[in-house]
C-alpha cells in the first residue's frame, strides 16, 4: 500500500506492510477529508479526493462504486464519525454512532474463511457507500467499546484538528502525524526564544544604576 501517494501525510495510517487500510483507518481518512492545512480545507466538495485515497490504500472496489449521488450521504457519515472521534463521553459517542449503525443496518454476520474458521463481518458483500456506511461506524464503535475514548483524539497542533487513533504503547499521542508534531515543536521553540528575548529587552531598559532583582541570600539582613 502506498502511504497516501501524496494525498495525505505519513502517519495518518499505521505502517501495515503493504496491507490494505482497515475500516478504522478508512474512518480516519474520511473524517480528515476536512483538513485546515489543506487547500481547500474541505476535500469532500467532490468525490475525487476520497476516491483517490481509497484506491491508494488498497480499496479500489469502494472507489469505483461511489457515484455523484453518494456525496451528501458521505458528508453526513463524515460528520457523525467526527462527532464520535471527538466525543468527551461514551454517551456522546453513542449519540453520534448509534444512528449511523441503525440507519446502515450494520448487522454482524458469520463469514467462513478459507482456513476453516469463521469471523464476524458487517456488510461483507457490499461495496461503495453501503459498505462504508456500515463498516466505518462499526469499526469505530468496536474500538471505543474495547479501548474507551482515550485512544482517540484530534491533533493538538493548531489550526490542525485532524483525528487519529492512538496505537502507541503509552497512549500519549497528541498529533495526527509527524509533520504536525514537528510544526508544534518548532512553534514551541520560537515561543521560548521570543519570551527570552522579551526578558532580555526588559533587563536592558532598567534605569542606570538600578540593581537587578535577585532571590534573597540566606542569612542576609533584610532592611525595613
Amino acid at each position: 500500500m502506498a502511504e497516501g501517494a501524496g494525498l495525505f501525510p505519513p502517519g495518518w495510517l499505521r505502517a501495515a506492510g503493504g496491507e490494505p487500510a482497515d475500516d478504522l483507518e478508512l474512518a480516519v481518512l474520511l473524517v480528515n477529508s476536512y483538513d485546515e492545512l489543506a487547500d481547500p480545507p474541505d476535500r469532500l466538495a467532490t468525490l475525487d479526493w476520497y476516491a483517490a485515497v481509497l484506491r491508494a490504500v488498497g480499496h479500489p472496489e469502494h472507489a469505483n462504486a461511489l457515484g455523484p449521488g453518494d456525496l451528501g450521504l458521505l458528508r453526513a457519515l463524515r460528520g457523525g464519525l467526527h462527532a464520535a472521534f471527538t466525543a468527551a463521553t461514551p454517551e456522546a459517542a453513542a449519540l453520534a454512532l448509534n444512528p449511523l449503525l441503525l440507519t446502515a443496518a450494520a448487522v454482524p454476520v458469520l463469514v467462513p474463511g478459507p482456513d476453516g474458521r469463521a469471523r464476524l463481518s458487517v456488510a461483507p458483500a457490499a461495496v461503495g457507500l453501503p459498505a462504508l456506511a456500515a463498516r466505518l461506524p462499526t469499526a469505530l464503535a468496536a474500538h471505543i467499546a474495547r479501548y474507551g475514548l482515550t485512544r482517540l483524539g484530534s491533533c493538538a497542533a493548531h489550526p490542525c484538528a485532524c483525528v487519529y487513533v492512538d496505537r502507541t504503547r503509552a497512549g500519549h499521542r497528541r498529533y495526527c502525524c509527524d509533520l504536525c508534531n514537528d510544526r508544534a515543536a518548532a512553534a514551541a521553540y520560537r515561543n521560548r526564544h521570543q519570551s527570552i528575548g522579551k526578558k532580555r529587552a526588559g533587563a536592558d531598559r532598567r534605569l542606570p544604576g538600578q540593581a537587578a532583582a535577585q532571590h534573597p541570600v540566606p542569612g542576609s539582613a533584610t532592611t525595613t
